[in-house]
């Protein structure tokens, strides 16, 4: 087992990140700690297809869902593509869109990785779809521990993206601000119990050691790994880097949002 598998998980045995990805973990040294993510091309439509999946979830909640599917049953295909596209699901602004695709492929990683579930979806609440929100990138929480990760995209990889991806988590561990939010969404859904339990672990957190890890993720073209390598400077040691390597990431991430888009328009299954 290596010190990555021991801080986040080990690298996914199926699923799609295992059919997408390649997993190598560098070798660790005092500062530096580094998991490299290496696509197989071949299943990179996959890939793309579990990914816009993925955007629409993070991105449209259950009772817009609902909106949205009962317009698709009495309007017409034109004017229900005109009312979707009405709902600004999607952010237009190329600086957002990048921050929330690798938001998304970040926490969905840990996720699987940690088996921790993802108990809020911010983007939900986010009041301005073309601004990125406040707070933390990605937070996972369960009784035990908190992965808290810091996710940038680059279309170039550069020392400055490394560093600028290890800013609040280079020194001192980083703490999450957005335990609160979360507490207040779960009151906000009824779940009572578990909104509390999260005020507790918030509580506990100012008073007691509390297993917390950071993450910082950079994604980018395959010269990534080079740069986290040559780059990475750490005095945290509960910090590890997840980069991800993949050609055009540019276009691989517009070619998702496409296809996010094609299936906020698609008839679901059950409907047929």
């Amino acid at each position: 087992m290596t010190l990555q598998d021991k801080m986040i998980g080990k690298h996914p045995a199926d699923g799609v990140f295992c059919r997408w990805t390649d997993c190598s973990d560098t070798e660790c040294t005092d500062i530096k700690r580094h998991r490299h993510l290496s696509e197989k091309e071949e299943n990179r439509q996959e890939a793309i297809e579990s990914i816009a999946d993925w955007l629409v979830t993070y991105h449209i909640s259950e009772s817009k869902s609902s909106t949205l599917r009962g317009k698709q049953k009495i309007l017409d295909k034109y004017d229900f593509q005109e009312y979707a596209k009405s709902l600004r699901i999607f952010p237009k602004a190329d600086k957002t869109k990048k921050g929330n695709f690798g938001e998304v492929i970040l926490t969905e990683y840990l996720s699987q990785t940690s088996g921790i579930k993802v108990l809020i979806y911010k983007l939900h609440y986010n009041p301005n779809v073309d601004q990125s929100m406040k707070g933390d990138d990605v937070l996972l929480v369960d009784e035990n521990r908190i992965l808290l990760g810091e996710s940038k995209f680059r279309s170039t990889p550069n020392k400055q993206a490394v560093e600028k991806v290890s800013k609040s988590m280079n020194t001192t561990l980083a703490l999450p601000i957005s335990l609160g939010f979360v507490a207040d969404r779960l009151f906000d859904k009824g779940q009572t119990e578990l909104a509390e339990h999260i005020l507790d672990i918030q509580y506990k957190m100012s008073k007691t050691s509390f297993d917390i890890k950071n993450i910082g993720f950079l994604l980018s073209t395959t010269l990534v790994k080079d740069h986290v390598e040559n780059n990475m400077d750490s005095a945290n040691k509960e910090f590890v880097f997840i980069s991800l390597g993949i050609d055009n990431p540019v276009g691989f991430m517009e070619s998702a949002f496409a296809r996010a888009e094609e299936l906020l328009l698609e008839v679901p299954e059950d409907e047929f």
